[in-house]
């Protein structure tokens, strides 16, 4: 059957029916603008000096726009809560203006690694600071928090040292006082009234024993996240939780109070050595046994163990960084010394003074029959009546030098004394190395395989002077002869042997270039005054690389280095004590006081101290 289907063409479309079709299917594809979200900007920072402490908030608007706030806190507060202040202070203000969206920056990466979870807090108060933060979050629709170098946080900077070194602020910025603490802190007796409370603490094992038994998560949504990815390594076996192990052992879980008897038991118990805590830790492992805090509670258990403490080893490292004497001229500072005994010489001598000049490196030493104030006195007498009135005396805690008679000699001609710290000689180490570039000088020029002798060092020891005041010392790049006279001693061996200098001598002119040399002398001294502190500059970068930095407070437990040799033997305690720090004299050295008050003589350095925890 044949279909009556007929071809027909289409008729032309208009120009303008075909425009208007491409105007409204080109405005159908368009695509929909992206709306734009808007988010401050704000920076935080603390500060805290011996002015007070001070915390700097800076708000940024989308537009550009700043908000500036100061805060003096008038409480007494460390430099991290003075940080979390600042970040409280600044979300608050937020939340008062209606912000929403914050992006938050601060320079001070313990207080954001612990808003941000990524470090633990051990200190009660940083937690209590923290849950305060994170309490805030709930305000905004999207927080960001993240770490800047401090140049980059220069706007918060500022602020914060003008609260802590109290000065006025800008006209536009606002400035607020802070009297206490926006997070209650638990302070000492807190801490005592609840310490009966805190030894019934909450069982670890609850939360994972109730999610694998009954899918039962806490109410905290961060928290419940932990239990959950964390429950992976533990199993419940005939009603208890144990671990997996790294090594496939599963390990039964105590709770925490079980761990640290355990931990005493290995490390002093009828099978304890008093080991590391790294050794107690893994034995404790090994015996398939398991508790989050088992490190933190091993290295408590040996730092306060009585028995680790008093054979503990004497840390080598610096703990303070060098502290160098300033230099001004010759003859101002000497350092004074005793060396002996020596095998007696003619004439009875047995003991030698030494001092030496801090600047110019002079050395000058006077043999002795007996070591008492009076031969001090008199030896120091000969130099003031050579070189002048010094500005003071460096010299250690020997019987000689702190007699009445030589106090009374040094108060009566204005020389302050500076004794250095106990069984300390780096106190005083420039003497001390003048001390040994004597004895190695005497040493080699007694020393006579044939005819021994040793008890000529007295008629030895001009000569080891003479080589010692003219050879140039590296500090200063001069010897100590030409810094003291302006010239350079002519020495036997030049006239022996004719140098140039001895050749071109004439003694017409010896008078016009000795005032020559006189002028030029005081620009020597400050080439040298700058070469010197060039040199101990080098000094200070070497000592500092090592330092391993601990300090002591007024009212801190420390033991004290045993310094006797008396009724020692080899089961005798390495230190003494403890004693209570009740001065702290100059960085690094601290005058001590017993227990029952009393003082201890002279000053001791940190080298000789160590830390007691009760």
């Amino acid at each position: 059957m044949s279909l009556d289907i007929s071809f027909k063409p289409r008729t032309s479309i208009k120009s303008q029916a075909l425009a208007d079709f491409v105007a409204e299917w080109t405005e159908c594809q368009e695509d929909t603008p992206v709306e734009k979200i808007e988010h401050w900007t704000m920076h935080f920072d603390g500060s805290k000096r011996l002015s007070g402490t001070g915390a700097g908030v800076v708000l940024i608007s989308p537009t550009g726009e700043r908000l500036s706030y100061v805060l003096w806190i008038h409480f007494s507060a460390s430099h991290n809560v003075a940080e979390y202040e600042a970040l409280l202070h600044g979300l608050r203000i937020a939340i008062s203006l209606g912000i929403k969206r914050l992006i938050v920056r601060g320079d001070s990466q313990l207080v954001v690694n612990q808003v941000m979870k990524e470090w633990s807090c051990i200190d009660d108060n940083m937690m209590a600071y923290r849950q305060e933060v994170r309490k805030l979050e709930d305000k905004f629709d999207g927080l960001e928090l993240s770490h800047v170098l401090r140049h980059n946080n220069e706007a918060a900077d500022r602020l914060a040292n003008f609260g802590s070194k109290r000065e006025a602020a800008p006209s536009d910025v606002f400035v607020e006082h802070l009297y206490s603490p926006t997070v209650p802190h638990k302070d000492a007796t807190q801490v005592a009234d609840t310490h009966d409370i805190a030894m019934v603490e909450a069982d670890w094992r609850e939360p994972f024993i109730r999610f694998l038994t009954s899918q039962e998560l806490p109410q905290d949504k961060d928290e419940a996240e932990r239990i959950s990815r964390r429950s992976k390594l533990y199993v419940m076996h005939e009603a208890e939780l144990y671990k997996k192990s790294p090594s496939g052992i599963l390990q039964r879980c105590v709770s925490l109070e079980e761990g640290r008897q355990l931990l005493k038991d290995i490390h002093s118990g009828i099978c304890g050595n008093h080991a590391a805590a790294r050794t107690i830790v893994g034995k404790a492992y090994r015996q398939g046994f398991f508790w989050p805090t088992a490190v933190s509670d091993a290295d408590k258990i040996v730092r306060t163990c009585e028995g680790c403490q008093f054979f503990a080893r004497q840390i080598h490292l610096p703990a303070q960084e060098l502290q160098t004497i300033p230099l001004s001229w010759p003859f101002a500072v000497w350092g004074l010394d005793m060396v002996g005994p020596f095998k007696k010489a003619v004439g009875g001598y047995t003991h030698l003074f030494v001092a030496i000049d801090k600047f110019s490196k002079w050395i000058e030493a006077k043999p002795v029959v007996t070591i008492t104030a009076d031969n001090a006195r008199d030896f120091f007498i000969n130099i003031v009546h050579r070189f002048g009135v010094p500005n003071r005396i460096i010299t250690d805690n020997g019987t000689q030098f702190t007699g009445g008679v030589f106090k009374d000699f040094c108060e009566d001609f204005g020389i302050k004394i500076c004794y250095a710290s106990v069984a300390h000689p780096m106190s005083n180490g420039q003497v001390e190395r003048a001390n040994g570039m004597i004895l190695q000088g005497i040493k080699a020029r007694v020393f006579d395989r044939l005819k021994p002798y040793a008890g000529k060092w007295v008629s030895q020891l001009p000569s080891v002077l003479w080589s010692l005041r003219t050879t140039p010392s590296r500090a200063t790049g001069q010897s100590p002869f030409f810094l003291v006279y302006g010239a350079e001693a002519m020495l036997p061996s030049e006239v022996e042997f004719e140098s140039l200098r001895f050749r071109n001598f004439r003694e017409e002119r010896y008078d016009e270039d000795r005032v020559d040399d006189l002028h030029r002398l005081e620009e020597v001294r400050e080439a040298a005054l700058i070469q010197s502190a060039r040199y101990l500059q080098g000094l200070r970068r070497y000592h500092n690389r090592n330092v391993r930095s601990r300090a002591f407070l007024v009212g801190d437990l420390v033991l004290r280095k045993i310094q006797t040799t008396r009724d020692r033997h080899k089961l005798s305690p390495l230190w003494e004590g403890p004693f209570i720090i009740s001065e702290v004299t100059r960085p690094g050295s601290y005058r001590l006081k017993r227990e029952d008050g009393t003082l201890v003589d002279n000053s001791w350095n940190i080298e000789h101290l160590r830390r007691f925890y009760a």
